[in-house]
């Protein structure tokens, strides 16, 4: 089948809709324009994007709920989204993490099979099913994360299958079903994790697991689906950066480099930016001789042409699994006259540091820890890369990487594989100049496996095997970095790690999910924890907040995948059960 026969292909998409009689009001909300997304923070009382803006701050001006009275906050309504079946008696359901998006009081969200539903949530105290449009995916998503992108009077679902479907949100019905995948012979088992973006006139998707495959974004017309443009994260022999793998076995066709995030996007500079994952096998860099661009590194596109404006790798021949996912946060710091502001990037990087870039031009300004790091003595204020490095050399040997070319082991690398935070969103306050990011804090051990020969084993990366291990129980912990300096001025630790990413408000407020199916709201100022309510079920959903008719509300997805762990069996005994939850006074 011939892409322009995909694009004309529709109608696959099975559409339930419930009745919309009687309810009092029309089962419609204005067009989302170009514009309001541009302005999506001038519209607290939506949620349009997945980390509720262009610039990633996933924080909200509303202010009702407050931390004076937070205290009072109460479940309103409880509804079920589904996606819990499993294909064999014995599977886990799919993980439930969806960032549902809020429109004029009408709620879009989709669970683990990528059904995407339509939910009228004017009413405060009860919500109401419109329509679910339902893909028929042969497999559940293993992560379904972030919102779907809504231009016009469509949503369109970049399913886990690798497809982008255009759904009609006042009917439910898909006027196309197009084949997003790149094509052979890339592995055609390719996966989409994060939220589909829309910008101007197109629809931005990639590709997010890492064995055995190249990492990818790309853009499609939301007319028709037709590919715009597709970068790829490991460059192909001729693209610029392929000299990075000095391999001669054509390690960067199953490189990795996964797009796990929705990418934060410049309007003044017309600039995609985002971070990619791994680099596979990320435990063996013989295999993969090199700096191995473009994974593990922050990319900045031209919007129009998806053509590389600029990068920054943090970790080079990476061996430490350093997905370099976090959201990327674009904000504006005082320049070096102290007169004039400068318009800049900051990241939370897996391997334990905050990174400030020139947004405009990747350059780098600073890197700071934000938790105890011992995988390198240091990042060099120079060219912000760990001070170990060596630009002659082709592996590279940080102060915590496995012994080259031997069956060996690592003990006691901090942090953990888990790191700072990976996909879980951050959130940063203007007024304050701090950004807060939840993370899992802990050290872990690792360990190469001899391989005998270099050879492609799909799906669990080529080379030499890698298997990670705990050394203990991890904690969580929220860590708030004033962004002028990228030093980490206050924390606070919790017994286990959150796993949703936080939510900041106008009301002094953070609000973050717990993994034990707590959600709580933590001051601003102090960190201390000033409300929790126990869900019942793992949450690995980043919270969202609205309003309607003059009422705040915070909404989660609950349900997430469950947490297995060595050093507290009870958390694998606690049960998924996908619903949205919202709160309000």
């Amino acid at each position: 089948m011939t892409r322009a026969q995909q694009a004309l292909r529709s109608g696959l998409a099975v559409v339930v809709a419930s009745s919309c009689l009687g309810l009092g009001l029309a089962a419609s909300a204005a067009e989302v324009t170009f514009q309001r997304l541009l302005d999506a923070q001038n519209e607290p009382q939506n949620w349009l994007l997945t980390h509720g803006n262009y610039s990633s701050h996933a924080n909200s001006s509303l202010n009702q709920i407050n931390r004076s009275n937070v205290a009072n906050l109460k479940v309103k309504f409880l509804h079920s989204i589904g996606g819990m079946k499993t294909l064999t008696a014995n599977a886990a359901p799919p993980p439930a993490q969806s960032t549902p998006a809020v429109v004029d009081g009408f709620m879009y969200v989709h669970n683990g099979w990528g059904e995407v539903q339509k939910i009228d949530v004017r009413s405060g105290t009860r919500a109401r099913t419109l329509w679910i449009n339902d893909p028929r995916q042969e497999k559940p998503g293993s992560y379904t994360r972030g919102t779907k992108a809504m231009l016009g009077n469509f949503i369109y679902n970049n399913t886990t299958d690798m497809r982008l479907i255009k759904i009609d949100t006042n009917s439910g019905e898909a006027a196309y079903d197009v084949i997003v995948a790149a094509p052979p012979p890339h592995p055609q088992d390719q996966l989409s994790s994060a939220g589909s973006l829309a910008i101007k006139n197109m629809i931005l998707t990639g590709q997010s697991t890492g064995g055995g495959r190249r990492g990818w974004l790309a853009a499609f017309r939301p007319e028709d689906g037709k590919e715009l443009w597709r970068f790829y994260s490991t460059p192909a022999p001729g693209e610029f950066g392929h000299e990075t793998w000095k391999d001669t076995w054509n390690a960067w066709a199953m490189g990795g480099g996964g797009v796990w995030t929705t990418p934060s996007y410049d309007p003044d500079t017309n600039l995609v930016i985002y971070g990619t994952g791994d680099i596979i096998p990320w435990g063996d860099p013989t295999f993969r001789p090199g700096d191995n661009l473009f994974a593990v590194t922050t990319l900045a596109l031209h919007a129009d042409t998806g053509k590389l404006a600029w990068h920054f790798q943090q970790v080079p021949n990476d061996t430490f699994d350093g997905d370099n996912v976090s959201p990327k946060l674009l904000y504006s710091i005082p320049g070096a006259d102290g007169m004039t502001m400068r318009k800049v990037m900051g990241n939370f990087i897996r391997g334990g540091f905050y990174t400030t870039l020139d947004r405009a031009t990747g350059q780098f300004i600073n890197a700071e820890p934000f938790t105890f790091v011992n995988w390198t003595a240091g990042i060099d204020p120079k060219t912000g890369k760990p001070v170990e490095y060596d630009s002659k050399k082709n592996i590279q040997a940080y102060a915590k990487s496995i012994v080259i070319g031997n069956p060996a082991h690592s003990a006691n690398t901090c942090p953990n594989f888990s790191g700072g935070p990976t996909y879980f969103p951050p959130t940063f306050d203007s007024r304050r100049m701090i950004a807060y990011a939840m993370m899992s804090d802990g050290c872990y051990s690792q360990e190469n496996e001899k391989v005998a020969e270099k050879v492609d084993q799909r799906g669990r990366g080529p080379g030499n095997l890698s298997k990670s291990t705990l050394d203990a129980q991890p904690i969580g912990r929220i860590v708030a970095v004033d962004v002028r300096t990228g030093k980490k001025v206050r924390q606070n630790a919790f017994e286990q790690p959150g796993g949703s990413g936080l939510l900041g408000t106008a009301g002094d407020l953070i609000f973050m999910g717990h993994v034990t199916g707590m959600f709580t709201a933590y001051d601003k100022d102090t960190l201390s924890e000033l409300w929790a309510f126990d869900t019942g079920a793992p949450i690995r959903a980043a919270p969202i907040t609205y309003a309607f008719d003059g009422k705040q509300y915070v909404a989660v997805v609950s349900g997430g995948a469950k947490t297995t762990s060595p050093f507290d069996p009870t958390l694998g005994l606690l049960q998924q059960n996908s619903q949205v939850i919202v709160f309000g006074l």
